[in-house]
């Protein structure tokens, strides 16, 4: 079973990356509708420091 660290760490890394990309998705969706950039950028901001520094309080 040594593989197993290795598989759930590349698991977490490709979920990791995916959400990454949304995170750039919504980023050009928000320049497409300016009226909700306030809180999309509150929510895009909140969800890469949770990715970033998923230790802290947020």
């Amino acid at each position: 079973m040594p593989e197993e660290p290795t598989e759930q760490k590349s698991a977490a890394a490709e979920a990791k990356a995916a959400i990454y990309k949304a995170i750039a998705k919504s980023a050009v969706e928000l320049e497409q509708h300016p009226g909700s950039a306030p809180e999309g950028l509150k929510n895009l901001a909140e969800a890469y420091a949770w990715l970033t520094y998923p230790n802290n309080s947020h």
